[in-house]
């Protein structure tokens, strides 16, 4: 939760964020896309860190780093020194998503890992709606580079939890023999099937983090709402969010696939943008099918997460992983650029629009995968 708001917060004080700096939508939307992209750059070494070094080390390295790099943020007043410290947050930011999935790998069986998987990917979300909840009254009482104080504050404090929680199954001697470097004959890259799960992973980003980046500017801008009442209601979206990912684990482990419901949830997801950009100018129906589009574009994390690392087996987990993290930053980092020039030159409508035909795109790329477990079954 605290590494997934230091990276995405930027989205909930964009309104602040333009005020402060005074730039448009498509500046703004580049700078809350740096963390991104500074992930992208620097998390496929973090894996080789991971692999090295362990779970628990680069973890509270990372952690450390962000708390440091976020608490310069009132030393700079230019959108290049904002840009700076923002990427820098992102490649900071890097082993915490994958190392505590590798984590959730030792742990379960085949059978539980959906629902286990649910359970961590609600970090996410719950992260989400705390920002949403905080970072706007922080930013418009106090402004954005106080408001980002929130989340160095909250590295800070889930330090020590990493410290005494971070250890695989059987210690540290098991976490050594675990990071064995895999045969190269036994790369799961060598098929096409992990290469699609990454692509669905990307697609379905771009729908996701349309939603995340600008939906509480549209709903300043398009219909006139308060920023902390919009960030209230983001908030409140992300609980509902929390439990569509809890529900969708429950789901795969029930048919014994992951990537079934995956298809399932994007083509509803595409729907309800759709939807979205008809009903726009009617503020109570926008507002319905903006949550609804929220909720189910954030549904699908944990499935393809669980499924990229049964597809690599344990073997590969933690570089599949990191590969996934570092494909899916590529959507998030040039989705805000992208979705913002759109904004700029026609409006928010087309931006849901174009969203809506990557998550259809993303129907047509997933696999059709064996049963759940795959390489993986059997529990380490």
């Amino acid at each position: 939760m605290a590494s997934l708001s230091a990276l995405f917060g930027v989205a909930f004080v964009l309104p602040e964020l333009r005020q402060t700096y005074g730039i448009t939508v498509t500046q703004a939307g580049t700078l809350a896309g740096l963390p991104s992209l500074g992930l992208l750059l620097t998390l496929l070494g973090w894996g080789v860190l991971i692999d090295r070094y362990g779970e628990r080390v680069t973890m509270t390295a990372s952690l450390t780093l962000t708390a440091c790099l976020l608490a310069l943020f009132p030393t700079v007043d230019t959108p290049l020194g904002a840009g700076i410290l923002l990427f820098g947050v992102g490649a900071a930011g890097g082993p915490v998503n994958a190392a505590s999935g590798r984590l959730v790998m030792g742990w379960f069986a085949a059978r539980e890992r959906g629902l286990a998987m649910g359970l961590r990917q609600t970090a996410q979300p719950l992260g989400m709606g705390m920002s949403a909840a905080l970072l706007p009254v922080l930013a418009h009482h106090h402004g954005f580079a106080v408001a980002m104080l929130l989340p160095a504050v909250l590295a800070v404090a889930v330090l020590p939890l990493v410290v005494l929680f971070a250890v695989p199954p059987g210690g540290t001697r098991a976490a050594g023999a675990a990071r064995v470097r895999p045969a190269a004959d036994s790369s799961p890259y060598r098929h096409a099937t992990i290469w699609r799960v990454h692509g669905v992973s990307m697609l379905l980003g771009v729908p996701q983090f349309t939603v995340v980046t600008y939906a509480l500017v549209y709903l300043v801008e398009q219909h006139s709402w308060s920023a902390p009442t919009a960030g209230a209601l983001l908030a409140a979206v992300q609980v509902p969010g929390a439990l569509a990912r809890l529900g969708a684990g429950v789901w795969s482990d029930r048919v014994g696939s992951r990537l079934g419901p995956v298809r399932i949830i994007a083509g509803c997801g595409a729907v309800s943008l759709v939807l979205l950009a008809a009903v726009s100018p009617l503020p109570e129906a926008a507002v319905v099918l903006l949550v609804v589009a929220a909720v189910l574009t954030m549904s699908h994390n944990g499935l393809t997460f669980t499924a990229v690392a049964e597809t690599a087996g344990m073997g590969w987990a933690g570089r599949a992983m990191a590969a996934q993290n570092s494909l899916q930053a590529v959507s998030s980092s040039l989705t805000p650029v992208v979705m913002g020039a759109l904004v700029d030159w026609f409006d928010y409508r087309a931006a849901f629009v174009a969203a809506a035909l990557f998550g259809a795109a993303a129907i047509a790329v997933v696999p059709v995968a064996p049963r759940s477990g795959g390489r993986a079954a059997a529990r380490p």
